[in-house]
């Protein structure tokens, strides 16, 4: 980039500080040698200068914003760029009914690994026999729950402080109420519903046979509730890589395959495949980014193209496209004919990656792609001159007979003196400050 661009360059000299010292060059009172310059700074108010300096850095603020971030969206789509959208692979699953798939760290490309689901890992679950939820009960419940943390009593009356019975919904209620106050629980208690009847259900809080559960004692009106309705077991699973059969089995349903690079979720009994590809989510996602920046930019360049011959070269060269059409078209994009906006049509996109990946990612990501025009505008753009950008908010193109335009002028030239003086580098810069502080001194 050029080193006295709107982003600065190499000498750290941006553009915020090109323009303040610009604008304080022009009102500096000095002897006759500037009599033009205070001519020009009489009849110029304070307001309507402070007014100028915040309209041209706002626009060079929103200027470089605009065009980085272009910079930016087009990085994520440039095949040459680490970390571009299409060297981030994904890990996923052929059947997600029988397992889901997600990379924990980086994967490989051309995985393929062959996942046979036997079991999956379950919780223990009990169930009371069902009653009538408005009926009363007749009988105390004391019972004990015993896991792996412990036992756990209930004790529930089947009447109330008046002495009135309870109903069975009420006692099952009561009950669930006192198992889940209790954190240290292996068991959430819960009440199931059906055709009036409801009855007192305890599951287990962790999958594995490990972590199964008695109940014993007096369970009373939720008789029934010491039947084991789903015994608490393990998964099991075989995993097939690279010619290679292992079978596991895990106290969870979450495990790690892949020498630990893809977490997976076992959902049923079955088969499915664990490959590895790109995210079509975050290329769409990625190229819908390029597109709304591409706008923003030539929204901007339009609505302030009269700031400087700078602005308008750089309109007319957004404008002109980041390809043909019918190239745009491949990948999904076209341009509305009103606004002269991108848009993309998300689902031809897609379509278009499974028809012909190489050819749509060479089209968005390569050497001449879409990515690389737009990052090699934004480039060109964040390395003209502040004073060729904003030249005509400098006065560079406007002329006038009056003595105010006279004076602008004047002190126009200096800003193109001092930009050259940027331009060639620290030294000339320091030497250029050193006379004007001799000049101050003088006057």
């Amino acid at each position: 980039m050029s080193i006295y661009g709107v982003t600065g360059g190499g000498y750290g000299y941006g553009y915020a500080s090109s323009i303040n010292n610009l604008l304080q060059l022009s009102s500096l009172k000095t002897t006759s040698s500037y009599s033009a310059i205070q001519a020009a700074n009489r009849v110029t108010s304070t307001n309507s200068n402070t007014s100028a300096y915040s309209s041209v850095t706002g626009f060079l603020k929103e200027y470089q914003s605009e065009l980085t971030g272009l910079e930016a969206a087009a990085a994520k789509l440039q095949l040459n760029k680490e970390g571009n959208v299409f060297s981030e692979l994904e890990a996923g699953s052929t059947d997600e009914s029988v397992a889901t798939a997600k990379k924990s760290w980086k994967v490989e490309a051309g995985m393929d690994i062959n996942l046979e689901v036997h079991s999956i890992a379950q919780a223990q679950k009990n169930v009371s026999a069902s009653n009538y939820a408005a009926d009363l009960a007749t009988e105390d419940m004391e019972f004990e729950i015993t896991g792996a943390n412990g036992t756990q009593k209930i004790s529930i009356s089947s009447t109330n402080e008046r002495g009135l019975k309870k109903t069975y919904n009420q006692m099952y209620q009561e009950a669930a109420k006192a198992i889940n106050s209790n954190t240290e629980s292996d068991v959430r208690a819960s009440l199931a519903t059906e055709n009036g009847k409801v009855s007192l259900v305890l599951t287990g809080k962790a999958t594995g046979a490990a972590n199964g559960f008695t109940v014993s004692g007096k369970t009373g009106a939720a008789a029934g509730l010491e039947s084991v309705v789903n015994a608490a077991s393990d998964a099991s699973f075989t995993v097939t890589q690279n010619g290679y059969s292992q079978t596991y089995s895990s106290d969870t349903n979450k495990v790690s395959i892949g020498y630990g690079r893809v977490d997976v979720e076992l959902k049923k009994e079955g088969t499915t495949n664990i490959y590895s590809g790109v995210d079509t989510d975050e290329i769409t996602s990625a190229v819908q980014k390029l597109v709304d920046s591409y706008n923003s930019v030539t929204n901007l360049l339009e609505a302030n193209s009269g700031r400087g011959s700078g602005t308008a070269a750089h309109l007319s060269s957004f404008q002109r496209g980041m390809a043909h059409e019918k190239t745009l078209a491949a990948v999904g994009i076209s341009i509305d004919k009103k606004t002269g906006d991108m848009v993309l049509d998300k689902e031809k996109l897609v379509e278009a990656l499974e028809k012909d990946y190489d050819f749509t990612v060479e089209t968005l990501g390569g050497q001449f792609g879409l990515a690389e025009n737009a990052s090699q505008k934004a480039d060109r753009a964040l390395s003209d001159p502040v004073q060729r950008i904003v030249s005509n908010d400098l006065g560079g193109s406007k002329s006038s007979g009056n003595a105010s335009s006279s004076g602008n002028s004047a002190v126009n030239n200096q800003y193109a003196y001092f930009a050259n003086f940027v331009a060639k580098g620290a030294y000339n810069l320091s030497n250029y400050y050193a006379v004007g502080m001799l000049l101050n001194t003088m006057a």
